[in-house]
């Protein structure tokens, strides 16, 4: 396919001290001569200011690119740099480079996800060595606002990755929010061949460096096989066998697998097999060691296969890291890994050999062949390189094309601009519709295609979905869509993770308080539902695990088998650790269900805040208790339930980058102290990292909640203590066959309990508290009130919702038609949309109005029922040719029929259920959507006529109209709804 010898044609070698400044020398005193790339690119690097690109094969040198242009701006500009690389090995191998500079003084960090840094100690590093995602993440915690900005540098390994569909729009939205500040951060960037440099380059203004130079000959070829016409998974994956086992043979000796192969020795030959699945791995390793795989545990093959002169690597293998260092030096002569050891540096081969053409269930990237085929001949170790690719037959032309034309990065951005345009929101960078727009022309997305995107229409999913408001032309992120952007939450997945939270039923224990939660973050999420796991090996495993659990909680998530791997997940570490530590059925891996496990506590810490953020109830006091519990459910003793509260103030006790080592020794100690949850913790631990007052702050931020009784049973205002004000408060008081709900912020000391509409007698109130700082309690009560003209209940909605109404902003323009408002639903659509849409996004002014108007309801359908009664009553009828805004209609207490529902859909919008607007007849009716179905909120007559979608697009075709809900008998009784909560508070 290709024979690349190595040559120095493009420049000579030239001694180090003739292009390294003196005052950099003492850093990279090991290089005594600069290869052809670095003679080359060196020069452009230290001595230009604008942003570079350096484009070479793998293993020509670019890592002194990346130290140099650090140390330049460490070291002779006197500002901080930051490294950024694709993978967590990748970035640990460059940070231990970088310590060799701490001798003089520079002081570097580590940032990836399996590390965390305090705020301080990133602020006080002058190099951090991070990967894309996680300094992302920094780069949207407000407290380190001054340090980003004074970055001097930024290395970004693998720049051709903003192609990549998983971690490319994040890398371009940091990109095209650096490339404009041409005097503030200068980017350095480095890639691996791919053959749209110049666009890339030129993309973010960057001078442009190649070099095809390589220290090592490189030959590449393609093996063709023939693929079965018909069969088993067994049958293909045999055909790939039978092509690999003897390939390798040839390659590294035929008494490979032998039960006593010959001593490695040092020109003895060395492969790297690259499959794609850890089960692709397990199986080559066992065929090519000849020893059996089919039904006994990976430990056993694993140290089988290291017998026989064949390693195994891939994440969570056995003993991965000893089969590379064996590997390395040559104790074995086959290493068997899926595509992350590609990323690594320093495993060097003389072999690599492509067994599969997709990587899980993503096909393979030129680029992805490429980085693997760069394992094959490094400098000094191997002086020459063979690259073998399989492919069926029949796609041998098909790739043979692709390698010839090269990897072309290709922007992904669109696919999650609403995500991105949210981060800019956070950020700064836009705050209306034009900076948006420009935000956007900055990106590669509209330098590859200038074809417009509907960054409007993105915007306005935003509004409608709560996770942006809109005022005066101005754009702000709401406190929801800060809490996603920061944890760095798709849109998609905390829209849906809200709506379905909103949709849950009250558990009957804290057993289904747990499992509801877990399913609906697991099944809202889009990286948990969709995980890439065998239904067909998993599937009776997984349903052992959930057997004990709720059937209306495993029934809603019957169709995402992802779902339910993380929900099986859950319960092995939250309720039966000792399992994850067994032997599973054959083909079922441990390491999956950890993996899930670790992955989950970001939702769940998402789902946790909206306690304070948003006016929640139950789901977010369990959330958090999940959320630390699974990720420290490996402490001994085990965390059981309502000790979440307690790792909560632990975690706070100790620096970040002290967790994993110090955390063990603190729950041990606090255990044994017989502390179960932070209430009775007065006195500051040994061997803490806070101050005496910063102890003091943290005991000030619990949320011990604490109800005294009623100040007077006529207006039932209810006085509680708690240690926190920065907290919310938030009261569901029901009579048993109705629920109201109310909120306040800050946390005051007293809270007035509306009581449930036509209510009398005793009433029965579940009261949540959430500290800003992520703590939260919770009490109950039940109470016998006096009905009178002064209680809440007896007060009247109108009263209350015209006192609100006064607050309201001016009015927005209207919009007009000459022949009135029905031939304007009559018009060109795609117009109307765009002009009625932001009449019906999400603002949060309105939301005291329809809360008001809703009566305060807690059921989603008895509030519409409550809302469409009361506006009509609000408001006076009137006729005019116009459509004004939902502002402008309450201000005037008047509307037409068509304002009364646009003014409806508003309302239930700021109440954050999803909202729209249907047609019938040339006039709008607001509908919503409340258990995964669409309903008529607002129409006038019980049997409207044909029904037209409108907002949103698509609509069914039968539409029912939204009732009160019936009331329960077995709801009779005024008791608390969450009486279990108190084994998720944890009260010591």
């Amino acid at each position: 396919m290709s024979n690349d010898p190595a040559t120095e044609g493009e420049a000579s070698w030239t001694p180090a001290s003739e292009l390294i400044p003196p005052e950099l020398r003492k850093y990279l005193d090991s290089f005594d001569r600069l290869n052809p790339l670095q003679s080359k690119a060196l020069p452009v690097v230290l001595s230009t200011t604008g942003h570079v690109m350096v484009v070479a094969p793998t293993s020509s040198g670019k890592t002194l690119i990346g130290e140099a242009a650090a140390l330049r701006s460490i070291v002779s500009d006197g500002k901080p740099a930051v490294w950024l690389l694709p993978a967590r090995a990748l970035a640990a191998e460059v940070a231990q480079i970088a310590r060799r500079w701490s001798a003089h003084g520079i002081r570097t960090v580590e940032l990836t996800g399996e590390t965390n840094m305090s705020s301080d100690a990133v602020r006080r590093a002058q190099l951090w060595v991070a990967t894309t995602e996680k300094f992302e993440a920094l780069y949207r915690r407000a407290s380190l606002k001054d340090v980003i900005g004074g970055i001097g540098c930024l290395i970004i390994d693998e720049v051709h990755l903003v192609g990549d569909p998983a971690r490319g729009a994040t890398l371009e939205s940091l990109i095209a929010r650096l490339r404009a500040a041409e005097g503030r951060t200068r980017i350095v960037a480095l890639s691996a061949t791919v053959s749209n440099a110049e666009e890339l380059a030129a993309w973010f203004h960057a001078d442009l460096v190649r070099s095809a130079w390589r220290p090592t000959q490189l030959t590449t070829r393609l093996i063709p096989y023939d693929v079965p016409t018909q069969g088993k998974r067994e049958d293909y994956e045999a055909a790939k066998d039978d092509v690999v086992l003897p390939l390798l043979r040839s390659l590294v000796g035929e008494d490979l697998g032998s039960a006593s192969p010959r001593a490695a020795a040092a020109e003895s030959s060395s492969a790297v097999v690259f499959c794609g699945s850890k089960a692709g791995v397990v199986r080559t390793a066992a065929r090519a060691a000849g020893v059996p795989y089919r039904g006994i545990d990976v430990e056993t093959v694993v140290e089988s296969c290291f017998r026989r002169g064949v390693g195994i690597h891939f994440r969570d293998a056995p003993r991965a890291s000893r089969a590379l260092e064996a590997f390395r030096a040559r104790d074995l002569r086959v290493l068997v890994a899926t595509s992350g050891l590609s990323t690594g540096v320093n495993t060097p081969a003389k072999f690599v050999v492509i067994r599969d053409l997709e990587l899980g269930m993503t096909p393979l990237e030129v680029s992805q062949a490429q980085q693997m085929f760069g394992r094959a001949g490094r400098a000094g170790q191997e002086s020459e390189g063979f690259g073998f690719m399989l492919v069926p037959r029949a796609e041998e032309s098909d790739w043979k094309g692709r390698f010839s034309d090269g990897y072309a990065a290709t922007s992904r951005l669109t696919g999650q601009l609403g995500d991105a345009i949210l981060a800019e929101l956070l950020l700064g960078s836009v705050v209306d519709r034009t900076s948006a727009r420009a935000w956007f022309e900055q990106t590669l997305a509209f330098a590859q295609n200038r074809a417009t995107v509907d960054l409007d229409g993105t915007v306005d999913n935003l509004l409608k979905r709560g996770f942006a408001s809109e005022v005066d032309g101005r754009l702000a992120p709401t406190e929801v869509g800060l809490l996603t952007s920061r944890l760095m939450i798709d849109v998609d997945s905390a829209g849906a993770m809200r709506r379905m939270l909103a949709e849950l039923p009250v558990p009957a224990n804290a057993d289904e308080a747990e499992e509801l939660v877990v399913q609906t973050v697991a099944t809202a999420a889009a990286s948990l539902r969709d995980r890439p796991v065998n239904e067909r090996t998993y599937s009776d495993y997984v349903g052992r695990l959930l057997a004990g659990w709720s059937p209306r909680v495993t029934a809603r998530a019957a169709d995402r088998f992802g779902a339910q791997v993380c929900m099986a997940a859950a319960q092995l570490a939250l309720r039966a650790p000792a399992r994850m530590r067994e032997n599973p059925p054959p083909g079922v891996s441990m390491a999956e269900f950890r993996r899930a496990a670790e992955d989950m506590p970001r939702y769940l810490a998402w789902v946790a805040a909206l306690g304070y953020a948003d006016a929640s109830t139950w789901a977010p006091a369990v959330a958090g208790d999940l959320a630390r519990r699974l990720t420290w459910w490996h402490l001994s003793p085990h965390p059981e339930r309502g000790t979440g509260r307690l790792l909560w103030m632990l975690e706070r006790m100790l620096e970040p980058h002290r967790h994993r080592t110090a955390m063990h020794d603190l729950w041990r100690r606090a255990r044994a102290a017989g502390f179960s949850s932070p209430d009775a913790i007065n006195a500051r631990p040994r061997g803490v990292d806070l101050s005496a007052e910063t102890f003091a702050d943290l005991v000030g931020a619990r949320a011990d909640l604490r109800l005294g009784p009623p100040v007077d049973l006529a207006v039932p205002s209810v006085p509680y203590r708690t240690s926190s004000a920065q907290a919310r408060v938030t009261a569901v008081s029901n009579t048993g066959s109705s629920r109201a709900i109310t909120t306040t912020r800050p946390a005051a000391g007293t809270i007035d309990l509306v009581v449930p509409p036509r209510s009398s007698g005793r009433v029965a109130a579940d009261v949540f508290l959430y500290t800003r700082d992520g703590d939260f309690g919770y009490d109950n009560l039940v109470v016998d009130i006096e009905i009178t003209a002064e209680t809440p209940a007896a007060r009247s909605p109108i009263e209350e919702a015209v006192a609100l109404v006064e607050d309201l902003a001016a009015a927005h323009p209207a919009l007009r038609h000459a022949r009135g408002v029905r031939r304007l639903f009559q018009g060109e659509r795609k117009r109307l949309r765009e002009s009625v849409g932001p009449f019906i996004a999400a603002d949060p002014r309105l939301a005291p109005v329809a809360i008001a108007l809703a009566e305060h309801h807690a059921d989603p359908e008895a509030a519409i029922v409550a809302l469409r009664t009361n506006l009509r009553a609000l408001l006076r009828e009137s006729s005019r040719n116009e459509l004004r805004s939902p502002h402008a209609v309450l201000r005037s207490r008047e509307a037409t029929e068509a304002e009364v529902q646009v003014t409806l859909a508003a309302l239930l919008a700021s109440l954050q259920v999803e909202a729209g607007i249907a047609i019938s007849e040339g006039h709008p009716l607001a509908v919503a959507r409340l258990n995964e179905q669409w309903a008529l909120a607002g129409p006038r007559h019980a049997q409207p006529g044909a029904i037209e979608a409108f907002i949103p697009p698509v609509l069914p075709r039968k539409i029912e109209t939204v009732s009160a809900p019936a009331a329960s008998g077995s709801r009779a009784v005024a008791e608390p709804r969450c009486a279990w909560m108190e084994e998720f508070a944890g009260r010591g």
